[in-house]
């Protein structure tokens, strides 16, 4: 079963770059709910905690195509150390008025900066698409990286709850960015694997001449976004009612957990089922998982009914990576693939903030039947979506990683429609 996982992992640099990637992008899995708990804690507010986490979160989504495009033009080193620093200071400004019970709108402007970090999520993603040929492998790779960033999400949450709630509210923040410091340095110190810079010919094409494919994918990040961001504070509020506010980290890493377990099995074997297909039915899991955890009464049953939701994470967020792989070009995936991070952040922002209002005046569930209607939301999307995803991935030569759906210059255009029989 792990077979292609260490075949793929063979190649020069791989096991490296894997590594110090899952470490540098340790915010994706803390800094929110880190900050979110730093807010909660201080101000006593989930509403407030919410919307401060809102405005990050739109923030790092509205900058990730710009600095994507940067990346793309100028090398990951060039462009991440100086968003490396950006996100330092916001980070201990936010400490700093948190601590002293300073003003909202410093917050806002604290996270602001601080969610200037680039696409964290998307640098070791391009270099397995610069360092590997064919689209199983590269299939392989994505789940992978899905399967990694479960083990973020695992461990993550669990850590920032229990440092933030029984060490010092803002621990999670000090863990989240030290992780990425280290993470980042030896990333970026290893040039082998790093997708050549494109100069001023990178990212031309781009903007808002997108296939249908990858809009397609953004707006099902959109709802899994919203599902997420809904989820996250809803668990928080979840424990808190069943009197154990401190394992709530612990909940999420189980669903974490039931991610990382779909993951593996999900990227272990090569599929000749449609990936259309597999979107779709991925998206429909989701819908059924989320829907049942609405039922939870107790930290056990919601635990149980987690694990299984959250199988069907990874391999949807996999499915989504290989649409955007498939139909753009490889000097431009960095870009491509952070219209994913940008659906999936202003739906998280939005979860989040509507969800920290149910949590306060309706309660906890609430806040569930909003990531349940999310995820089912997602399954609409999903069909809508299905003929143009299918008309840019399911096609011969679809695989090749230097996709012939686009032209030379960097435009994107659409590919013909598939006859009926394929």
């Amino acid at each position: 079963m792990l077979a292609p996982y260490r075949t793929i992992l063979e190649h020069p640099g791989a096991k490296a770059f894997a590594f110090a990637g899952l470490l540098s992008r340790l915010p994706i899995s803390m800094f929110n709910i880190s900050f979110i708990l730093m807010v909660q804690i201080q101000y006593d507010s989930y509403e407030m905690a919410g919307r401060v986490a809102a405005i990050g979160i739109v923030v790092w989504a509205v900058q990730t195509v710009p600095t994507s495009r940067l990346v793309d033009r100028f090398g990951q080193r060039t462009v991440m150390l100086p968003l490396l620093g950006l996100h330092i200071i916001g980070v201990v400004l936010g400490i700093w008025t948190a601590i002293n019970n300073g003003s909202e709108w410093v917050l806002w402007i604290a996270v602001i900066i601080a969610s200037l970090s680039g696409p964290l999520g998307s640098l070791t993603r391009a270099r397995w698409s610069n360092i590997l040929e064919s689209d199983e492998d590269i299939h392989t790779a994505f789940a992978l990286e899905g399967v990694l960033d479960e083990v973020l999400f695992i461990t993550g949450p669990a850590l920032a709850t229990i440092l933030a709630t029984t060490v010092w509210a803002p621990a999670g923040l000090v863990v989240s960015a030290v992780g990425t410091i280290v993470g980042l340095t030896i990333l970026l110190s290893q040039r082998a694997t790093e997708p050549p810079a494109r100069g001023k010919s990178g990212g031309r094409g781009l903007g808002l001449k997108l296939p249908g494919a990858v809009i397609g994918a953004a707006f099902i990040a959109l709802g899994l976004g919203m599902m997420f961001g809904a989820f996250d504070i809803s668990t928080v509020g979840f424990a808190e009612e069943q009197g154990f506010k401190t394992l709530s980290g612990v909940l999420l890493g189980i669903v974490s957990a039931g991610s990382f377990v779909g993951g593996i099995l999900y990227g272990s074997r090569h599929w000749k089922l449609a990936l259309w297909k597999r979107t779709v039915w991925g998206t429909l899991a989701l819908a059924v998982g989320f829907g049942l955890l609405t039922l939870s009464t107790g930290m056990v049953m919601f635990a149980a009914l987690g694990f299984l939701a959250g199988a069907a994470i990874a391999p949807t967020l996999t499915n989504a990576d290989t649409i955007v792989q498939r139909v753009v070009k490889r000097d431009q995936i960095t870009e491509g693939m952070s219209w994913l991070r940008i659906g999936m952040g202003v739906g998280v922002a939005f979860g989040a903030w509507i969800a920290g209002y149910l949590v306060d005046n309706v309660g906890a569930h609430a806040g569930l039947y909003l990531a349940a209607g999310s995820a089912a939301a997602m399954v609409g999307i999903a069909l809508l979506a299905s003929p143009v995803i299918r008309r840019g991935t399911d096609r011969p030569g679809a695989a090749d990683a230097h996709s012939p759906a686009l032209k030379d210059e960097g435009e994107w255009v659409e590919q013909p429609p598939i006859p009926p029989n394929l």
